[in-house]
C-alpha cells in the first residue's frame, strides 16, 4: 500500500479558520493603534494651530511634518480597514463551507 497523505477537509477549513482569525486579530490590533495615533496627532495639531503667529512661526516645519504623518496614518487606516473587510469576508466564507461540510458528512 502506498504511503500517501490523506486530506483531511474538515482539518484544512480549520486550520485556514485559525490562520484567517490570527490575521483578524492582528490588523484589528493594528487599526486600534492608528486609531490611537491620529487622535493623539490631531490633539497635537489643535494644540499647535491655538498658539499665536509669532510662537507658531519658528515650529511651523514641525506642524508640517505632524500634518504629513497624519495624512500617512489616514491612508493606512484606510488600507487596513480594507484588509479587516476582506478577513472578515474570508472568515465568513470558510466557517460556512466548514459547516456545508459537516452537514454533508452528518449521517
Amino acid at each position: 500500500m502506498p504511503d500517501l497523505p490523506l486530506f483531511d477537509a474538515a482539518g484544512f477549513f480549520a486550520h485556514k479558520i485559525g490562520e484567517v482569525e490570527q490575521a483578524l486579530i492582528s490588523k484589528k490590533a493594528e487599526l486600534e493603534i492608528l486609531l490611537a495615533n491620529r487622535r493623539n496627532l490631531l490633539a497635537a495639531i489643535g494644540t499647535l494651530e491655538r498658539l499665536a503667529p509669532d510662537e507658531l512661526r519658528p515650529i511651523q516645519p514641525e506642524l508640517a511634518s505632524l500634518k504629513e504623518v497624519l495624512a500617512t496614518t489616514e491612508r493606512n487606516i484606510s488600507t487596513v480597514e480594507g484588509e479587516i473587510e476582506v478577513l472578515s469576508g474570508k472568515l465568513r466564507a470558510l466557517q460556512t463551507a466548514k459547516n456545508l461540510l459537516e452537514v454533508k458528512e452528518s449521517p
